[in-house]
């Protein structure tokens, strides 16, 4: 007990304080130069949290459905600006994408608020070609201290397509950029372990049974996923001191006028 006692978490050094503020500032400067619409943000329109201590979860919705400012457990910023959803329509060989700071695709309509509530927000949005809707919810789940994305996509058109459907996220523990990066069939996480920086991480995660080809996996760079060649850069873990990227992605076939959905999460390590 008593050496069990004697292991304690590592403050921050003014050093350390210093070294995570530019880090993320050079971030920061990266995505601002990036290739961006003018419905691209980062602005919270929707906020949501509960729980205190290890069961505390914080984040907020763009209007265009990225999950921003993930704090879980309480004091452990996890996900700042960059997060969103990836599109490849494989038979067309084209993509729509948005990933909030780091720019998203120009080939979006204006989203469409469905619903709201104090525990989830529901948003749509077509691709100005018509041919996909993505339907997103966004929900909280206070029991399990997590966050769930129901993601339903609408193929408009009169014949059968194929898709690869991704989720996107620049995990930064803690606004540190280097971390120790892993993932399972199941999962892509990003964290740091006892010992090395602060010991905390998030995973996305599938969630429930899911129909689809689907895998989680890392890439060694923080750099935006291309949603048709999403394995540029796909690193085998666990790999440490990496500015990584985790990603869920889901190949699947949808019928004409026909609509398919996915279940991802996000969950506090």
């Amino acid at each position: 007990m008593a050496s069990l006692c004697s292991l304690s978490v590592a403050t921050l050094s003014a050093d350390d304080n210093r070294k995570q503020a530019q880090d993320l500032q050079s971030k920061k400067n990266a995505s601002q130069v990036a290739v961006q619409s003018p419905q691209a943000t980062d602005v919270c329109s929707f906020n949501f949290s509960s729980g205190a201590d290890n069961t505390f979860v914080s984040y907020c919705v763009t209007v265009n459905g990225n999950v921003l400012q993930v704090v879980t457990p309480a004091g452990h910023q996890q996900i700042f600006g960059r997060e969103g959803y990836g599109i490849c329509d494989i038979n067309a060989n084209k993509e729509y994408f948005d990933y909030a700071d780091t720019g998203d695709s120009p080939n979006w309509n204006s989203p469409v608020v469905l619903s709201t509530s104090a525990t989830k927000v529901k948003i749509a949005r077509t691709t100005s070609d018509g041919i996909w809707t993505l339907t997103q919810t966004i929900m909280k789940v206070a029991t399990t201290s997590s966050i769930k994305v129901t993601m339903t996509l609408k193929n408009n058109t009169a014949v059968s397509r194929e898709v690869q459907l991704s989720r996107f996220a620049d995990i930064d523990e803690n606004g540190f950029t280097h971390n120790t990066i892993d993932a399972t069939l199941n999962s892509a996480m990003i964290y740091n372990s006892v010992g090395r920086g602060d010991p905390f991480g998030l995973a996305l995660q599938n969630i429930g049974t899911s129909p689809f080809t689907y895998l989680g996996f890392v890439r060694n760079t923080a750099a935006p996923l291309a949603p048709c060649t999403p394995f540029t850069n796909q690193a085998i873990g666990p790999l440490v001191d990496i500015d990584g990227t985790a990603i869920m992605t889901y190949v699947i076939t949808i019928p004409p006028q026909a609509s398919k959905t996915i279940n991802v999460g996000y969950k506090g390590m």
